[in-house]
């Protein structure tokens, strides 16, 4: 195992404080946060399973809702999102654009997929949580490419982030991070395709292999208990060096995998679902390129092998990345133009098991599916989700949609019915669904208002389209949640306010990375990057206000490597999106310790822009958030 301390889970400790503060009624962050030794986990999940503000306890038991208050206060990822929010406030300074250095550091040929994250891990040693670690917080990287043992890797974790040209950040005497460890990460000749979550402590990776050499595509689920010992580096990987059948068997001071077995076939490979973890069940969920939804137990506890269930949720369609929400007990997953709803205890469709989201038409070019998975807001009860030709339009007029959904209650997936409560429309998507070229509408973020306000002063911004007819180029949008429980557009389906003058406007199919948001105690930041495989590749940062408004940073537009020798209109190649998914880390004034972390999508064509002296190579990036030079 790795060489951090493997500690105890304290998140229920401090919900119980929170619990205490709340019934007393006292804002539910007026304590002190847990015992020291607890760490914060960023990685794609917290961007699709969010909660807006629950109130106090009294409120909750009030108003006959304290079994579903406790279930948001308890929620582990509850919890993290809280110290993010949070923690920013207890002897954080602000940063400058003055204060701004960057790292780039070679992945070699593996990249991360397109609308894919990385996933961070931040080890703290004091109760504030606002301690930062050179040594044991690492980003990790899962890539797209088959590894080599002594060769390429795809799974790479560095450390030493805290820092930046010039030798001034808080992890001194180094320019730039280092690799922590890096490995040949996948046992059948597969890529790791979609993005890796860890375990609480970090010391777990779960991530999926797919896209296997050779007759059959079956995927797998890998456990990888790390070990820093091993070492590696992005172009020199080790492999684990014990392989088991479930994680108590794995030594210790030792790295170790599990390999679960996904389906057979030539169309069982996984392209856009990344694995939802269940931390307080230890359920793991996934599913596939022919429409079937895995559930994997135990994955981190017990001492048998995981045990997979499926279900066929929409056969011969890739399913999108499932999200389990814990108040409605369900799990809901995008597959075709449909969003369905799964009963996460039995594995069986919800009474009403789908949502139209979708055009149902035929079109050229499926902008009418959906590729990426839904945001789930667990404390309001609404599920999210966003499609580039939706449902609500005909073959003269497909808009690119938001929609909003419940999760609980009458009309939703346990209820009499199941319908759209909101559609917003944020431009006019792929016109009478003839394009030769793909474009999906990948996912958007929520401005700092909605997670800390009441929910209906929030603004939900959305890479959109334009809304002018034919053109089909990307546009920045802004939604607000103004109805009475955060509706959007005040509860009436309408369009959303285009915001001009920030991101590239000109390029008909380009598409956006997923959106996001980060509020450091003063100012809330946006982040996305935007591109085209033939085109461009840029990233872009801004301020959003509580009013709804973006100003550009200085510095933002920033440029990145994209392909021009390969790719087609319906098959995007490397570049689409300009960057990959966006984490950050949020907890520590210290020096270089306030930043955003992101790769590439397309490999090097000029000698040392951006990373390193060679060509070819996909670049490892971290900008502080103020500043983007």
């Amino acid at each position: 195992m790795s060489n951090v301390i493997r500690l105890s889970p304290k998140i229920l400790m401090f919900a119980l404080a929170l619990s205490t503060a709340a019934a007393l009624g006292k804002p539910v962050w007026g304590q002190q946060y847990p015992a020291q030794g607890t760490g914060l986990v960023e990685d794609w999940s917290d961007h699709h399973l969010i909660f807006s503000n629950p109130g106090t306890e009294r409120d909750a038991i009030l108003n006959g809702t304290h079994e579903k208050w406790l279930r948001v206060v308890n929620d582990p990822r509850y919890v993290m999102q809280q110290y993010k929010r949070k923690s920013q406030n207890h002897g954080r300074t602000s940063l400058s654009p003055g204060q701004h250095r960057d790292w780039a550091v070679s992945l070699g040929t593996g990249g991360v997929a397109q609308n894919m994250f990385p996933a961070k891990f931040t080890f703290n040693t004091d109760e504030t949580l606002t301690s930062a670690s050179c040594t044991n917080d690492f980003v990790v990287y899962g890539l797209d490419v088959a590894g080599t043992t002594g060769g390429q890797a795809n799974l790479v974790a560095l450390n030493e982030l805290y820092t930046g040209a010039g030798d001034d950040g808080y992890c001194s005497g180094y320019a730039t991070a280092q690799p922590y460890w890096a490995y040949n990460a996948t046992t059948h000749g597969g890529t790791v395709t979609t993005s890796p979550v860890l375990s609480e402590n970090g010391e777990d990776i779960m991530y999926i292999e797919s896209h296997l050499d050779g007759a059959t595509s079956a995927s797998y689920l890998h456990i990888l208990v790390w070990h820093s010992g091993d070492d590696g580096t992005p172009t020199d990987s080790k492999a684990p060096t014990n392989t088991e059948t479930h994680i108590s068997a794995c030594p210790a001071n030792a790295s170790c995998i599990i390999t679960v077995a996904l389906g057979s076939g030539t169309d069982h490979t996984i392209t856009y679902s990344s694995p939802f973890y269940d931390y307080t069940n230890d359920i793991l969920y996934v599913g596939d390129d022919d429409g079937v939804l895995y559930k994997v137990t135990p994955v981190l506890t017990g001492t048998t092998a995981p045990v997979v269930t499926t279900l066929t949720v929409d056969s011969g369609s890739p399913l999108t990345s499932p999200v389990y929400d814990s108040n409605s007990g369900n799990v809901f997953v995008g597959g075709s133009y449909y969003l369905y709803a799964v009963k996460a205890s039995t594995l069986a469709f919800a009474t009403n098991e789908d949502l139209q989201i979708g055009y149902s038409g035929t079109c050229t070019t499926p902008n009418n599916v959906l590729y990426a998975g839904p945001i789930v807001d667990s404390t309001n009860g609404w599920v999210y989700e966003y499609v580039t030709d939706g449902a609500a339009g005909n073959e003269d007029d497909t808009d690119t949609e938001v929609v909003q959904a419940h999760t609980t209650g009458a009309n939703s997936p346990s209820g009499t019915s199941w319908t759209a409560a909101v559609t917003a429309t944020v431009g006019i998507g792929d016109y009478q669904c003839i394009s030769a070229g793909l474009f999906p509408t990948w996912p958007p973020a929520f401005d700092n208002n909605y997670y800390e306000g009441t929910v209906t002063d929030g603004h939900m911004w959305v890479c959109g389209r334009s809304s002018t007819l034919d053109d089909s180029e990307a546009q920045l949008w802004e939604i607000p949640t103004s109805g009475t429980n955060g509706e959007l557009l005040g509860g009436t389906s309408g369009a959303g306010t285009a915001i001009t003058g920030i991101i590239n406007t000109s390029t008909a199919h380009a598409e956006c990375s997923p959106m996001t948001e980060i509020y450091n105690g003063t100012t809330d930041y946006l982040f996305v990057g935007e591109g085209l495989w033939d085109s461009f590749a840029d990233l872009y940062g801004m301020t959003i206000s509580a009013a709804g408004t973006a100003t550009a940073l200085s510095g933002s537009d920033v440029p990145y490597p994209y392909s021009t020798t390969t790719g087609s209109a319906a098959d995007p190649g490397p570049g689409t999106g300009g960057t990959s998914g966006i984490v950050v880390d949020n907890v520590s004034s210290e020096a270089q310790a306030s930043s955003i972390y992101f790769t590439t999508l397309a490999p090097t064509t000029t000698a040392g822009e951006p990373c390193g002296t060679a060509t070819g190579v996909y670049c490892a990036i971290k900008l502080t958030q103020a500043g983007l030079k």
